[in-house]
């Protein structure tokens, strides 16, 4: 081997040794805290769409989306120093979308359980009033027929002129009350019931309203790349990013 070859061998190597640890210098690693665990994607520099907690990326800036199901997204950017292990919490915040959507099906899930067991407990409320009324008005009628049943057959003349004077007029007034009481509890009866199948049928008219992420839509977007014809498409991908 002459002495330009030897030269050249040893100007390949010198460069490979310099540029080698140029490279191992100018790479770092990020290693990420994601809240949620487990659903958090990324977007690294618009390019790479990524889930891993640990990245490495050469030095500098770089952009990072990050997004979860029923999560806003956070767009940031973190510096990467090169040759080191940066530990990087992420921590993703309720979309406003969500939050609102699960305000709406709270309420619905509320309205949704008292129309289905009000009702029936005023329903059943209602029966028992009914019956009861039902049952003082028959005491009631009795005790009046008795009192003249008696009126009639009695040779008292004092008892005769109490029953007439007081214990008639009493009776006859109770049984007007219990009368009136009987016909507003059935007519509550008759308003619980129909209210009971109409807050039913309601209610099992009225399905869950879907949540849709809007969040996700603008995530999926972030990545693309133009096909012929000029349509776009989009492709998820994830993959180690040494270089």
């Amino acid at each position: 081997m002459n002495g330009g070859a030897r030269s050249l061998m040893f100007a390949c190597a010198l460069g490979q040794c310099v540029f080698g640890g140029l490279r191992a210098q100018l790479t770092g690693t990020i290693r990420f805290d994601f809240a949620p665990v487990g659903t958090t994607r990324y977007v690294v520099d618009g390019r790479y769409r990524m889930s891993e907690r640990q990245v490495d990326l050469l030095e500098g800036p770089h952009r990072f989306v990050f997004w979860a199901p029923e999560r806003r997204m956070l767009d940031t950017t973190i510096n990467v120093a090169g040759g080191r292990v940066i530990d990087v919490p992420v921590t993703l915040r309720y979309s406003e979308e969500f939050i609102a959507w699960r305000r709406r099906n709270d309420r619905g899930r509320v309205e949704r359980a008292w129309a289905r067991y009000a009702p029936p407990v005023l329903m059943a409320g209602a029966a028992a009033w009914a019956i009861a009324s039902y049952v003082k008005h028959e005491h009631a009628y009795t005790e009046l027929r008795s009192l003249a049943s008696e009126y009639a057959t009695s040779v008292d003349p004092g008892r005769i002129s109490e029953i007439k004077s007081e214990a008639l007029p009493e009776a006859k007034n109770t049984l007007r009350t219990t009368g009136t009481g009987m016909v507003v509890a059935g007519g509550v009866f008759a308003l619980a019931t129909a209210a009971t199948i109409h807050f039913r049928m309601r209610s099992r008219d009225r399905a869950v309203e879907p949540f849709e992420d809007k969040e996700r839509v603008r995530f999926e977007g972030l990545v693309w790349s133009p096909m012929p014809g000029g349509e776009l498409w989009g492709a998820s991908i994830s993959m180690p990013l040494h270089r």
